[in-house]
């Protein structure tokens, strides 16, 4: 499943405009790309329009001070070179087991692919307690406060990238290419470099440019394990409009960073347009077994990273679930349903748990119906400007998207605050682009001639949308609604704006227990955790098997 392309299979021919005519559910799609469009817009307009009218009049006082300070130039400088860093590291470590996993068949496979995508659907907040547990104070050793232990969460966090969309493309790679250029006397290191390498350095520049942007945008990972010595645009974004209550000055920064976001977006564009993109129900696999010492050790090499930079942060944070004092119990489990004086929390962290999965439901539900609808406007008009607009919440930051909706929401004629829809409105925002990504190859891949026999036989375009298009992408449709749910359930950069300090979702109440120091306040938070990571991982797990049976579906990023 590509997320962030818009391109099918060379010589696929799938819904045409001029094949199906264009009608209700089509016209309503369009609606609803408007509806998103405007919704991402205001926001965002809302937040550049607070810096350069802060108090009502017009000036470039903000603008001004924010651009002519250095620490604004020493800011962005450190957030480049941290995303370069961990976007580095992540493809080092990612393309080779994705070779592994592409090329060799082996016990455990798909288990391993598994374990390297959970964290992507886990909450920022959850890795970031993950590896607080391994690289904290309370840890096998002190690194927290460190760039080396944001690298390495932000390899754990986004290493399913560069494994699942390198690996798609390595699936796809005819190995008779391979043989044949052995069969001319290249040698196995000549034949990768001549046949393989071109065939996949598209899908690695994509996926390395995507992982760039979710570095470069991070949050959670930065504000748990940064412990307020590390700082970044996303992270002084925050700051300044929760803490110094300078709207204008994060403002100025939420624009210098969309600029930054286009430009990434607008490469990956380019580069998405050489790329040979696999449907998500196609994998043709030349796999096999490994045969030599060398090919086992590789096997073992890549399942080892995959258990050290995945498997260790999780089983450790279960591990810290059940310490109590110098022995292992469930008291931290138990205590789930009470308030513990010290943590901050006004309400226990099961209500808070029992709202999330309220508010990820309900936004998740609305997702999944606007997504749906205007993929199939993308699917008719690939490459369009549709495409483009939904893009944008996958790139946008959600703290510039949880601003702008407190900014717009939060005064009259808008006045939400005392509502419970901006924070459904914001994780809806960022669970549509999941959506669109999961329905739209689908999509893309029904033959024209389905679309074109409904209309011979009469059905109006409602009819054919429901009695014909639904039933074939339904499994497309059920990951959709996975994945949305998560993304809903696990949303934080956004939330933390526009949450009441009453009604906290889970990972606001994780990050808030974790940030005072009462030990039951750390227990309580490793079990909430634990719970979000067996949500997620059977989310994720289902949508697995519901969108491509027994073998998986071939999550390409």
């Amino acid at each position: 499943m590509n997320f962030l392309s818009d391109q099918r299979p060379a010589g696929h021919q799938g819904f045409r405009p001029s094949a199906v005519k264009m009608g209700h559910v089509s016209r309503v799609g369009i609606i609803v790309v408007s509806a998103v469009l405007l919704m991402i817009a205001l926001p965002i307009s809302a937040v550049l329009l607070r810096a350069i009218r802060p108090d009502g009049v017009w000036g470039a006082e903000a603008v001004t001070r924010i651009l002519g300070s250095p620490r604004t130039w020493r800011l962005i400088a450190v957030t480049v070179a941290q995303a370069l860093v961990s976007c580095a590291c992540t493809v080092a470590v990612g393309v080779p087991v994705a070779w592994v996993l592409s090329r060799f068949r082996f016990y455990g496979r798909s288990l391993v692919k598994t374990l390297a995508t959970v964290p992507f659907v886990l909450p920022t907040v959850v890795i970031g307690a993950a590896f607080a547990t391994v690289l904290g104070p309370r840890g096998l050793f002190e690194a927290r406060g460190t760039w080396l232990a944001i690298v390495i969460a932000q390899v754990c966090f986004n290493l399913a990238v560069v494994i699942r969309t390198v690996g798609a493309a390595l699936s796809g790679v005819d190995s008779n290419q391979e043989a044949a250029a052995r069969m001319l006397g290249a040698s196995p290191f000549q034949a990768a470099r001549r046949v393989l390498l071109p065939t996949v350095l598209p899908a690695i520049a994509a996926s390395a440019v995507v992982v760039f942007l979710f570095c470069f945008t991070s949050f959670g990972v930065i504000v748990m394990l940064g412990g307020g010595s590390v700082t970044t645009v996303e992270v002084e974004i925050w700051t300044r409009a929760t803490r110094q209550f300078d709207i204008s000055g994060a403002g100025v920064l939420c624009g210098i960073q969309l600029v930054a976001v286009i430009a990434t977006l607008s490469i990956h564009s380019r580069i998405s347009k050489r790329r040979a993109v696999s449907s998500v129900f196609r994998a043709r696999r030349s796999d096999r077994l490994p045969r030599s010492v060398a090919e086992w050790a590789a096997v073992v090499a890549a399942v080892g990273a995959v258990l050290m930079i995945c498997g260790l942060p999780i089983a450790a944070l279960f591990e810290r679930s059940l310490r109590v004092g110098t022995g292992l119990g469930l008291a931290n489990w138990q205590h789930l349903g009470s308030v513990t004086a010290g943590t901050g929390l006004s309400i226990d962290p099961l209500s808070a748990l029992w709202r999330s999965l309220l508010t990820a439901s309900a936004a998740a539900s609305a997702a999944l119906l606007l997504g749906v609808l205007a993929a199939r406007v993308i699917a008719q008009r690939p490459g369009g400007a549709a495409d483009r607009i939904l893009l944008l919440p996958l790139g946008v930051s959600a703290t510039t998207l949880g601003l702008g909706l407190l900014l717009i929401g939060g005064r009259p004629p808008l006045d939400l605050r005392g509502s419970l829809w901006l924070v459904p409105i914001a994780q809806m925002l960022v669970a549509i682009p999941l959506v669109v990504r999961a329905v739209l190859p689908a999509l893309q891949a029904l033959p024209a001639s389905l679309g074109e026999s409904g209309q011979l036989l009469g059905a109006g375009s409602i009819g054919r949308f429901w009695r014909i298009e639904l039933p074939s992408i339904r499994s497309a449709v059920f990951a959709g609604a996975g994945l949305g749910f998560v993304a809903c359930l696990g949303e934080f950069g956004a939330t933390v704006f526009l949450v009441r300090a009453a009604s906290p979702t889970a990972p606001v109440a994780i990050e808030r227990l974790l940030s005072r120091p009462a030990a039951a306040g750390f227990g309580q938070a490793m079990a909430l955790s634990c719970i979000l990571v067996l949500l997620c991982g059977g989310v994720l797990l289902a949508v697995d098997y519901l969108a491509a049976g027994d073998e998986g579906l071939d999550l390409a990023f």
